[in-house]
């Protein structure tokens, strides 16, 4: 079975291909030492395997065939999941990002959502990817980081340059550049706010991490630089992703949307059913530490194992008609949009809120609120995220 995950077929609607791998091949192989995973089962059952680890530098050498710690943008991943993978390194980082309540954090997340609603309102129309979902994740950063929110938006750019290292094509010569050079202007950036923290601490993030202390031990300013880069990186774009995946379902199912209007009760059931039904971060890896057979595959040591996490949130054998949004339905299993097990992701609680806050707001704000042609939206050209080109809406 050949298939070209980046064609504009798939990147349209993978639940096809999705729906034929788990019937006919489970454990597919992408490339020699390279597996994906399609099941639902079977991905839960890996993401807690003891012989698996988020070893991603480990994945990008081999698929690179050479050290690409030596690249700025691997180098600041790489600093990032040696931390993750470290109990007592990634317990500093949760400390840091909890020291916050979680009230304080709502009330946040409420008061950015209506800042920029505020903006453009008025206009009667606007791209709501542009003006609204990029910018509220953003906003909350900025404000949690206690840095200028414009130079956080001069970041967007440089955050989608880091996020294409984990595509299934390696990048060109050309394209590691530019993705460098970018790297290199977030940490020189971050670089500088850890040593006016160091000098004025205060009560945002990076004081935090920079203060956080778990038995003695502290995070290096790498490990704390990377961290914040991979927050922009990730958090922007993931969030800002499942707030327009949502909104196009409910107007793709306006009985649901209905549903939601008239039962507000059901907006925490609405978000979760939105990141299952389009998980805007739909793939996760992991790296074989020791060789095993897993239905009937021997995986070797050293391999690279992508679990489709989208895959398995529309898996017949775990969720009644997958292929249906439905806001109101039966919680028998967690869907695996925030990953499962020792690296489920440290920013769900924030993203869930944010996705939340932000459909709240939007439809108490904006009544009328009209997507048209929604079957007709473009979706971005890249595997590793799942998210919308732009969002055009009128009220």
């Amino acid at each position: 079975m050949q298939l070209d995950f980046q064609s504009p077929e798939f990147i349209e609607n993978p639940y096809p291909t999705y729906a034929r791998l788990r019937e006919q091949a489970p454990v597919y192989q992408l490339e020699p030492g390279v597996w994906l995973i399609t099941r639902y089962h079977d991905i839960e059952q890996l993401l807690k395997n003891p012989f698996l680890n988020k070893d991603v530098p480990s994945i990008y050498d081999q698929r690179y065939g050479r050290d690409m710690n030596v690249e700025p943008v691997y180098r600041i991943h790489n600093n990032f999941w040696a931390s993750m993978n470290l109990l007592h390194r990634r317990k500093l980082i949760v400390k840091a990002l909890n020291a916050s309540k979680i009230s304080e954090v709502r009330a946040l997340v409420q008061r950015s959502a209506e800042q920029l609603v505020d903006k453009w309102v008025d206009c009667g129309q606007a791209d709501l990817m542009n003006v609204f979902a990029y910018q509220l994740p953003v906003q909350v950063i900025c404000n949690m980081l206690n840095i200028e929110l414009e130079q956080g938006l001069d970041f967007l750019a440089e955050t989608k340059l880091m996020a294409r290292t984990a595509e299934p094509n390696l990048l060109t010569v050309a394209e590691l550049d530019v993705t460098n050079a970018a790297a290199l202007r977030l940490e020189e950036f971050f670089r500088e706010i850890c040593q006016q923290r160091r000098k004025q601490p205060g009560e945002d993030l990076v004081s935090q991490l920079l203060a956080a202390e778990e038995d003695g031990e502290r995070l290096s300013e790498d490990e704390i630089i990377s961290n914040l880069i991979i927050l922009f990186v990730a958090g922007y774009g993931t969030t800002a992703n499942a707030l327009c995946n949502t909104l196009r379902l409910l107007f793709l199912y306006p009985g649901q949307r209905e549903l939601l209007i008239a039962k507000p009760e059901l907006l925490l059931c609405c978000v979760e059913e939105g990141l299952r039904f389009n998980s805007s971060a739909p793939i996760t890896a992991r790296t074989v530490r020791e060789s095993f057979e897993f239905n009937g595959v021997q995986i070797a040591s050293g391999d690279a194992i992508y679990l489709a996490l989208d895959s398995a949130n529309h898996d017949p054998e775990v969720f009644d008609e997958p292929d249906r949004f439905w806001i109101e339905r039966p919680a028998l299993k967690k869907s695996l949009a925030f990953g499962h097990g020792s690296h489920y992701c440290l920013g769900a609680k924030l993203g869930t809120m944010e996705v939340e806050v932000a459909l709240e707001t939007l439809f108490r704000r904006l009544p009328n609120l009209t997507i048209d042609n929604v079957e007709q939206l473009k979706w971005e050209p890249t595997w590793v995220l799942r998210g919308l080109e732009s969002l055009p809406a009128r009220w």
